[in-house]
């Protein structure tokens, strides 16, 4: 079995590309394989977010407004999750769809058009994104990521509990560097992957 761990931030660009590496592995591998896409949010990661959408990072109403916004959607997200993994993962996809690649501005009308297209109750996703459920989960994923040590999102953490208890920490998610891992761990893959000649940035754990 391996577990994969990505650590996001849900209105970054390059998770979504890292997050669609990992769906694409999943559909390409024998043997069983457990994902998830975890929200990270901290100063750095908005810092990071800053800077690459060319914004002033030292501008403190900018940076609050970019805080509540990514915390916002993180509530969103874990509120889909409460009604089944496939359906909150769909509801991220879609959401970071609109918001990043279409740059469709955050609001209430866009998230519950989105809920709605992946099949969401919607009396039920309106309750658990305001409720203390919802914020409990997110705090559980920041505590994860300190335990994990990540501080940067698009970054994947890697367990395969039929080969070794000790865990590989992958900083630059592509589906190259994914499907060497499962090669070296005995996880072959569907179809041979042609290789690009890049080298996975792995740390052990």
């Amino acid at each position: 079995m391996l577990e994969v761990y990505l650590f996001i931030n849900p209105l970054g660009s390059r998770c979504m590309k890292s997050e669609k590496c990992i769906l694409r592995l999943a559909d390409q591998i024998f043997g069983d394989i457990s994902y998830q896409f975890i929200p990270l949010l901290n100063p750095q990661m908005i810092d990071q977010h800053l800077k690459a959408t060319n914004q002033d990072c030292h501008n403190l109403n900018l940076r609050n407004e970019q805080f509540n916004l990514h915390y916002r959607i993180i509530l969103d997200y874990k509120a889909a999750l409460f009604q089944g993994k496939k359906k909150g993962r769909l509801f991220l996809l879609n959401l970071q769809n609109q918001l990043v690649k279409q740059g469709q501005p955050y609001s209430e009308k866009l998230v519950l058009e989105v809920a709605k297209h992946v099949h969401l109750d919607l009396t039920m996703f309106t309750e658990d994104r305001q409720s203390e459920l919802a914020r409990r989960a997110f705090q559980a994923d920041q505590r994860l990521a300190s335990e994990m040590n990540v501080d940067n999102p698009s970054t994947a953490i890697l367990y395969n509990a039929d080969v070794s208890d000790c865990g590989l920490m992958l900083t630059d998610v592509t589906y190259q560097a994914l499907y060497e891992i499962c090669e070296n761990n005995g996880l072959l893959a569907k179809q041979a992957l042609e290789h690009q000649g890049t080298t996975p940035n792995l740390h052990i754990l």
